[in-house]
Order: C-alpha cells, then sequence, then structure tokens
C-alpha cells in the first residue's frame, strides 16, 4: 500500500510536469516563429516478485511476476512542423517558407538559431532582431559566396561630386547644359526665352534666360557670354555662386553665317517724255559749293516734251537784273537743227522770272513757230532775295543740255547686301519709290518692308544713311546698297544732268553714257512703278540655328561628395534567395548582403533557449549553412511572420486528459491512505 501511494505521487508529477508545458504552449499561441512542445510519458522502474522460469517436463513456464514504481516524463520535444504566415506591410518581416532556421548572434559572439523573422535596420545598418542580436550571413554582394557567417551590415558607397546637367538634341546634335562646379542645389529647370534684351529671373528652382536668339553666336564661350549677361541683367546669382556652360557633341566643319544679298538686273521699264533738268546746289550765302561739298540748298529749272525720242538741246541764258518794263520777264526762242542735227531751245530769265514767265514765254514762241515741239517747264525752284541773282547766273553758265528720253531700258538693276551676317535678312523686302524734287530721300520700316523714297538727287550714299537712320540703332535692320542703276554719277559730280557740247560729246557725267543717266522722267518711270527687291541666300551659324531651338533644359544629378549611411537608402527589398537589395538615389540599386540559413540533421536536437531560439547540441548534429531555397533549405519570404503553430484543440484536448490523469493518480494516494487507515483500525 506504501508503494501506490508513491506510484501516485508519480503520476501527479508526470501529470504537472505536462501540465506545465501545455500552460507553455497555450500561452505562446501568438508568439512569433514559436514551436510547440509535446510530452511523452514512460513506465518507472518495476520490483520482480517471480523470476521467470522456462517450462520442464513435468511442469510448464512460469512469467515473472513484477510490479511497477509510477510513471516518468520521458521526453519533452519541439513539434518542428512549419505553420502559416501574417503578413506584413514592414520589408524586413521575414519568413521561412520550408526547412531552415535563421541565424542571430548575440552581444558576447554566441549564434542562435530562430525561426522568429521580426528583423530591422538599425541607425548603423545593421540587420538585428528585436534583442539586438545581428543577422547573419554574407555581408555586401554575395556573388560567389559561400553562405556564411559574416554580421549583415548595410554599407552605402561615399558620393562623388557631381556637376547637375541635362542633355537633348537640339539642331541634330546633343547640347548639354551643365553647371561649372558640383552643387547640391542646382538641380533646376532652365528655360530659355527670345527677348530683345537680356534678362534672367530664378524662383523656386526655375531658371529662365531671356537672350536674342538672332545675334550671331559663333561658338560655345558665345553662349557663355550670352547666359553671363542675362543673369548679370536680371540680378540673379546661382547657388554655390556656380555658372552654366554648354557643350556640344559634334559640331559640322562648316559654322559660320553667311550674308545675305541680292543682285537683281534687267528691271525694264519705258518713259513716255524726254525731260532735262538744270539743277545747282548752293550754300546759304549763295556760293555755289566745290565739287563733292556740302549741299546746303538745291535750285533747279526742268524741262520736258512728250516725244521721249526728241533729242533736241535746252540752253539757258541769264540776263542780270529785273525783265524790262516793256517786254516779259522771260524770253523763248527755238532754233531748228539741219542735216539731222537736234534743235535748240534757247531760255531767257533776268532776276524776277518765275515759272509762269516761262511758260508765257514758250507759249508765245509756239504761236509764231508751229514747227517747234511744245517745251514744258516741269519745275522752277529759285532762292528769293540776294542769293537769287547768284543762283540764276550759275545755271545760266552751264552748258545746253539734252532732253534725253529713256524707251524700253534693261539698265535698272540692284546690288544689295545685309551689313549683319545671318538668315533673318532673308525675311526682308525693299520697296522703291519716286517722290520728284530734291531732298527728300527717306526710310521707313513697315514690320519687315523697308520702304525707300528716292527724289531728284538721290544718290547710294544718301540710300544707305536714309536706312542706316530708319533702323534706330538695330544693327540687323541696317542694308547697304552697293548699286542702283541711275543713282551713280561718278567724281565731281554737281548735281547737273549728262549734256552734249558742240562736238556731240556726253559731258557732265565722264564715265557714264548718257543712257545711264537718269532724268527725272526716267527716275519717275522706274521707282515710281515700287520696284521691290529681297536679299537672299544668308544663313545663320550653326550655334545661332541651335539658339533659336533651344528650349527647356530640366538639370539634374548636381551634388557635393557626401558620406551615405542607412538613413540615404531610399527603398529596399529582400529577396526569396536572401539577397537584400537596397535603392540609391545616386548609385542606383546596390546589394549589401544575403540572409543565409542554418539547417541541422536532427532539429529536435536543437535546445530552446528562450525568446523562441534554439542552441546547437551534440543531438541536432553541427550547422549546416545553405542559401536560402538551395541544398533542402527554404526561402525567405519578405513582409510576412511565421505564427505560432500551438493547436489550441490539441492543446485543450491534452489539458483535459492531463487533469484526469492527474486526478486518477490522486485518487490513488485517497484509496491508498484508506487502506493504510483500516489496517491502523485493527488493533481497537
Amino acid at each position: 500500500m506504501v508503494k501506490s501511494l508513491y506510484t501516485g505521487v508519480s503520476g501527479m508529477k508526470a501529470h504537472q510536469q505536462r501540465m506545465d508545458v501545455i500552460g507553455n504552449n497555450v500561452a505562446n499561441v501568438n508568439t512569433v516563429g514559436y514551436k510547440t512542445d509535446v510530452v511523452t510519458f514512460k513506465d518507472s522502474f518495476y520490483q520482480t516478485k517471480r523470476s521467470p522460469s522456462g517450462a520442464t517436463s513435468t511442469l510448464g513456464g512460469v512469467n515473472p511476476r513484477m510490479v511497477g514504481y509510477g510513471v516518468q516524463v520521458n521526453a519533452v520535444e519541439a513539434n518542428m512542423s512549419q505553420s502559416g504566415y501574417t503578413s506584413s506591410d514592414k520589408v524586413e518581416d521575414l519568413a521561412i517558407n520550408g526547412n531552415g532556421f535563421f541565424q542571430v548572434m548575440d552581444g558576447s559572439g554566441n549564434i542562435y538559431y530562430t525561426r522568429q523573422g521580426n528583423f530591422h535596420f538599425d541607425d548603423y545598418g545593421y540587420l538585428v532582431n528585436a534583442d539586438g542580436y545581428h543577422v547573419l550571413g554574407v555581408n555586401g554582394n554575395s556573388e560567389g559566396q559561400q553562405p556564411g557567417t559574416e554580421i549583415i551590415r548595410a554599407v552605402i558607397p561615399d558620393t562623388n561630386a557631381n556637376t547637375s546637367s541635362a542633355t537633348k538634341m537640339v539642331n541634330g546634335t546633343n547640347v548639354t547644359l551643365s553647371v561649372t562646379a558640383p552643387s547640391n542645389y542646382t538641380d533646376m529647370t532652365v528655360s530659355f526665352v527670345d527677348s530683345t534684351y537680356p534678362f534672367a529671373s530664378f524662383s523656386d528652382s526655375i531658371l529662365t534666360i531671356f537672350f536674342n536668339r538672332d545675334e550671331q553666336y559663333n561658338s560655345q564661350q558665345d553662349f557663355e557670354d550670352a547666359i553671363a549677361l542675362a543673369l548679370k541683367a536680371g540680378g540673379v546669382s546661382l547657388p554655390d555662386e556656380v555658372q552654366l556652360n554648354f557643350s556640344f557633341e559634334s559640331v559640322p566643319n562648316d559654322t559660320e553665317a553667311l550674308t545675305a544679298h541680292n543682285e537683281v538686273s534687267g528691271m525694264r521699264f519705258s518713259t513716255t517724255t524726254a525731260s532735262t533738268q538744270f539743277h545747282v546746289s548752293y550754300n546759304d550765302d549763295g556760293t555755289i559749293p566745290a565739287a563733292n561739298g556740302t549741299v546746303a540748298k538745291h535750285a533747279y529749272v526742268g524741262f520736258s516734251v512728250e516725244d521721249p525720242t526728241n533729242k533736241d538741246t535746252v540752253k539757258i541764258n541769264y540776263t542780270a537784273g529785273n525783265a524790262p518794263a516793256d517786254s516779259n520777264a522771260a524770253k523763248a526762242e527755238y532754233t531748228a537743227g539741219t542735216n539731222g542735227n537736234p534743235g535748240t531751245w534757247t531760255i531767257t530769265v533776268y532776276d524776277d522770272t518765275v515759272s509762269a514767265d516761262i511758260t508765257n514765254a514758250i507759249k508765245a514762241h509756239l504761236k509764231e513757230n508751229s514747227e517747234a515741239p511744245e517745251l514744258k517747264v516741269t519745275g522752277f525752284v529759285m532762292p528769293s532775295g540776294s542769293n537769287r541773282a547768284k543762283v540764276l547766273s550759275a545755271i545760266g553758265g552751264q552748258p545746253a543740255q539734252d532732253l534725253i528720253g529713256v524707251v524700253d531700258s534693261s539698265d535698272g538693276a540692284f546690288e544689295l547686301e545685309a551689313m549683319v551676317e545671318g538668315e533673318y535678312a532673308n525675311n526682308y523686302k525693299v520697296t522703291f519709290s519716286y517722290v520728284g524734287g530734291y531732298d527728300k530721300t527717306n526710310a521707313a520700316w513697315d514690320e519687315n518692308n523697308l520702304n525707300i523714297i528716292i527724289c531728284d538727287n538721290t544718290t547710294i550714299a544718301d540710300v544707305n544713311e536714309a536706312i542706316k537712320a530708319a533702323a534706330r540703332g538695330v544693327e540687323k535692320k541696317i542694308l547697304k546698297f552697293n548699286q542702283i542703276s541711275g543713282l551713280e554719277y561718278g567724281d565731281g559730280y554737281d548735281g547737273t544732268y549728262a549734256t552734249r557740247d558742240a562736238n556731240g560729246n556726253v559731258t557732265g557725267v565722264p564715265t557714264k553714257d548718257a543712257a545711264d543717266v537718269w532724268n527725272p522722267g526716267a527716275r519717275s518711270a522706274f521707282f515710281g512703278d515700287y520696284p521691290a527687291v529681297r536679299p537672299a541666300e544668308g544663313k545663320d551659324s550653326f550655334y545661332t540655328e541651335t539658339a533659336k531651338k533651344l528650349g527647356t533644359f530640366a538639370l539634374e544629378n548636381g551634388r557635393t561628395g557626401s558620406e551615405q549611411s542607412w538613413g540615404n537608402v531610399t527603398d529596399f527589398t529582400i529577396q526569396a534567395d536572401g539577397r537584400i537589395i537596397a535603392k540609391h538615389a545616386i548609385h542606383g540599386y546596390i546589394e549589401i548582403g544575403r540572409i543565409d540559413l542554418a539547417t541541422f540533421d536532427n532539429n529536435n536536437g536543437l535546445q530552446k533557449v528562450g525568446g523562441t531560439m534554439f542552441k546547437e547540441t551534440v543531438a541536432s548534429g553541427p550547422v549546416k549553412l545553405n542559401v536560402p531555397g538551395t541544398e533542402g533549405a527554404g526561402e525567405v519570404v519578405s513582409g510576412a511572420l511565421e505564427m505560432s503553430n500551438v493547436d489550441l484543440a490539441d492543446e485543450f484536448t491534452n489539458m483535459i486528459t492531463t487533469q484526469r490523469g492527474y486526478q486518477a493518480n490522486s485518487r490513488v494516494i485517497t484509496v491508498s491512505d484508506t487502506m493504510i487507515e483500516e489496517l491502523l483500525s485493527l488493533k481497537r
């Protein structure tokens, strides 16, 4: 009976231990990576009451008679079966799909193994668990590396200094805009806007450059000078005092601009009259200026006839003083030519002669001489006062002049060039018109059309001066005429038109034939028809063509060199093979390590040390290191944690059976006690 007491006690103790294990399992029902412990019992030692014997010829064999002394715990083993996953938004939360354990190392260098994968990177870039233990594997780039036990730490290479830049295809070549020095603050947008005057603005990392696209840029330096000028005009200082510069991937051999020009000849025109003029330039005091002297004022007398083929001669006689009181204030007389020679009109004028006097004198003569060709006064401009006699004397001193008419001339011509090289001059049109009289040469711009007024005394120099004045300082609007047929008279011309001497030779324009020197009728016929010319064949330089196509450049990657840490990583992933891939804004994707797994021949031989960690034992066998997904090791699952494999249904069932076992063993003790009590009561 005493033995049964101890047998019951052993049963209660065994079931108590089992209940302890069950309680621990239930307590860890939500512990990540926890493995359920399973308790098994075994019977204890036995007392032999009778030894067994073999059979004889007379008796059979006898079995042994043995009395047991209770129960004891046989083993407490972990159930290493894999449980399910709980999802997580955290990349460092890891689970193992298959066999294997994560390796972690404490501060003393002891290595433990666990299925609990709630890891994180600390401030120094170490991958650690919740207790600060380092996760082990291969550090850095794992390509070609055997699985290992290195502490995994994210090491990010330092960044080199770099200038911000942008490259785009412009005008058939790659154009790069960059800053001159590394800076963290020059990742910006640079826009180029057409403007007559340079300027710049900078706000919210947007730099706007206003510059003249029509200027002829002949080099990369010209571009940079234009930018510097715009920045200075806008008062813009770029961060870190850097400057902008251009570079071109390929530049054609011919980069120069070509000057626009035009040569026009064979412009036909005709006149219906023949005309001539007596012209004198004079100073304010009435004196006649020397050849090529400054023209102060002009005086003239003009005549014409209807027949443009008429080659008669006109001569002016001047008689000092006023006309006699008993006669007209002018006289006109025509002498017919002989032997095919032209006739001659002789006009006598006085100090008080006016245009009407000459007209009346011609009419009076025509009444008396019906064979004389009609002569008309086309202009009579004379000064008044004391200068009048001096001017009339100068005009009267001129030789007789031919009435010159031009029919179907092909001598109209222009030779024009732009003073500034570039294509834009091709957009200009130059139109001529005629205004009779003197000192009326003028030029004016109407958008892209240049209107030039030609008068009776206009020269090429007059035209070019008028164009220069009209340009108002805009260089690209300054054009130059090297030739306008009919405006050139040769050196020493005093303003008169061509004349013939007594021998029939042309005088007044020594270098030209009479037909090349246009009288007012010819000028009116030609320029009055609004002839026009356009400069052509101009070409912008390669750099100017590029400037016209510049748009917006988004400069990026500007930085100064600096040390980098885990905090500079913008994103990272952990792959199924355990490799940790980090994304860096500058370096791109970097492998910073690989988490290797440990496997054992006997997982149940591992020793639990708490914290869901196991320790290698002689029973487990030596550790084997594996790359995840190879040699029987499972794969790493990122963003998930392995749940506890505690099955509450099993645990509650085991709890019931354990309770009943404990209760039954207590009854053994109670009954044994009662039996002892009965035994003791026999003496009473």
